[in-house]
Formats: C-alpha cells, sequence, structure tokens
C-alpha cells in the first residue's frame, strides 16, 4: 500500500498547489466556477391544463437553482454533469398547489438513482433558495440527490472523498424526518443514505478511488495502471459476491468495463473475473481470452 499512499500524497499536492496559485492569481472576489451543471426534463402531461400552464417554465427554474449555486466551495473549471427527468401528477388540496413526482437523476454515465416517492408543495412563481437550516419538500429533495451524486463524483479523487457531501445529504434526510405533512419517502431515502455510508459500502467507494487512480497512469510505461486497477477488480468482485445484484456496483462495471479491459487485456484471470461479474458483456470478454 506504499506506493498506493505516495500517489495518493502526490495527487493531494498537486491539487493543493492549484488552489494556491488560483488565490494568488484571482481578487478576493471572484465567483467560484459552477460545479454542476444540470440539464433538467419535466413531463407535465399528467397535469390538468392549467397547471401545465403554471408550469411551464418549471425546468428552467430549477435549472436556474441547480446550476446558479456554489454547491462545492471550492474554485474549479471542470464541470459535473447531471440529467434530471421529473414526471409530475397533480395532488393538489383546496388550499394549496401541491405535486407528486417521480424523478430520474444520474451522471449520465456511472451513477443514477430513481424516487418514486417525492411529495411537494409549490406555487406559480415561488422563488426557489437555497437554505441548509431549513429543509422544504421540493429544495431539500432536489439537494440531496445533488449531494448523492457529488459524494460518488468526489469518490473517484481520493479514498472516501465523497464523505462531507454524503454527511450533508444525511443531514437533509434527518431535518426531512420533522416534516411529518411530506414525511412521504424519506424512509427510503434515510435507508439509501445510511447504506451509503455503511463500512460494508465502503469496498465499493474504495474501488472506485483506486480504479481512477489507474486511470491517472494509464499510457506509462510501468505497470502502475494495471496495478490499481486489480486491486480495485478484485473489490468489486469481494463486493458483488455478497450483493450481486447491487445497482451501483453493477452500473459501474457496465459503465467502465471497456477501460477495465484495455488495462488488463492480457491478464487472462482478470478477465475471467469480469465476464463473470458481468455476463451481459460475455461476448466482449471472449474476445481477449486464449
Amino acid at each position: 500500500m506504499e506506493g498506493l499512499t505516495n500517489s495518493r500524497f502526490i495527487r493531494l499536492h498537486i491539487f493543493f498547489l492549484l488552489i494556491c496559485f488560483c488565490i494568488i492569481f484571482s481578487s478576493s472576489n471572484l465567483a467560484y466556477s459552477q460545479q454542476v451543471k444540470a440539464n433538467v426534463k419535466v413531463m407535465l402531461e399528467r397535469l390538468p391544463l392549467l397547471k401545465q400552464k403554471k408550469l411551464k417554465d418549471f425546468a428552467e427554474e430549477i435549472e436556474y437553482y441547480l446550476n446558479d449555486y456554489d454547491w462545492t466551495n471550492e474554485s474549479s473549471d471542470d464541470e459535473i454533469p447531471v440529467t434530471m427527468q421529473i414526471f409530475l401528477t397533480d395532488k393538489s388540496v383546496s388550499f394549496e398547489d401541491r405535486y407528486a413526482g417521480t424523478i430520474l437523476v444520474s451522471n449520465n454515465l456511472d451513477i443514477q438513482y430513481t424516487d418514486k416517492y417525492w411529495n411537494f408543495p409549490y406555487q406559480e412563481g415561488e422563488r426557489l433558495i437555497h437554505n441548509e437550516n431549513a429543509y422544504h419538500p421540493f429544495t431539500g429533495f432536489l439537494d440531496f440527490y445533488i449531494y448523492l451524486i457529488l459524494g460518488g463524483e468526489y469518490d473517484k479523487y481520493g479514498r472516501l472523498l465523497g464523505t462531507p457531501f454524503y454527511e450533508k445529504a444525511k443531514h437533509i434526510s434527518d431535518q426531512a424526518q420533522f416534516n411529518s405533512q411530506f414525511i412521504y419517502g424519506w424512509e427510503e431515502r434515510e435507508a439509501r443514505i445510511s447504506s451509503i455510508m455503511s463500512d460494508e459500502y465502503q469496498t465499493f467507494r474504495t474501488m472506485k478511488d483506486l480504479f481512477f487512480l489507474g486511470m491517472v497512469y494509464v499510457g506509462e510505461e510501468d505497470t502502475t495502471a494495471q496495478k490499481y486497477c486489480r486491486e480495485a477488480l478484485k473489490l468489486l468482485d469481494d463486493f458483488l459476491y455478497d450483493q450481486p445484484d447491487h445497482k451501483d456496483a453493477v452500473l459501474f462495471l457496465k459503465a467502465h468495463h471497456i477501460e477495465f479491459i484495455d488495462v488488463l487485456k492480457d491478464d487472462q484471470d482478470a478477465i475471467k473475473t469480469l465476464m463473470a461479474l458481468d455476463p451481459d458483456n460475455e461476448s466482449t470478454y471472449k474476445r481477449y481470452l486464449k
């Protein structure tokens, strides 16, 4: 593990040097670069025509709420893509417009969540405001899933670096328990974030760090990339052995199986392991078996 520790130290050292560089050459009023680049589509077809008219700009309002906010407190030109598809039905009461929503949210690659249990109030023209100290059943729900995406992305930069974002998601989940009027679905979300923050899930999170660390060394003449990717594959195998249908791990492997192959194509045991874990792509793996 000495090589792993040294490599992570080098990455973090470079990271902090870049931060210092930005501070030195930036004015004190410089705004942080946007970290989230969201594309939102809201399906209104199931709503009454009057409600469709009221929500005609709803997708744009959500995009502005998500994109015009500093989620990470870091200056970076990198953008984390987020796609949201939201399906709405009308659940209004006599004194308030209310909606039920189903959402599919992803980073367009290897992180994806589906939630069918979302109820919230929303009035036409209502301003969406970020307030970490006050839970709202609409914005709190959106924030919860943005922090899950950010946690999953930051785990790729270093071992368990996504933890602060998962903790923010957990905080929202805890806040939601005190809003009995819109508690629907939060039992499932509480279970989701608890699973992500569990000791068992750390195996999967550590695997992501090792895999992307290996990607850093692709193209180098030594075997460092192969070393880290083998370690990542071993952890992925261990994780899926206990939970063979775990959606997060299955999606990750389907998204990155070609990269695994490119790095480990000369390792017959690794290819056989990949084929056993990902039978849907068996024909692809067989091309590399001798």
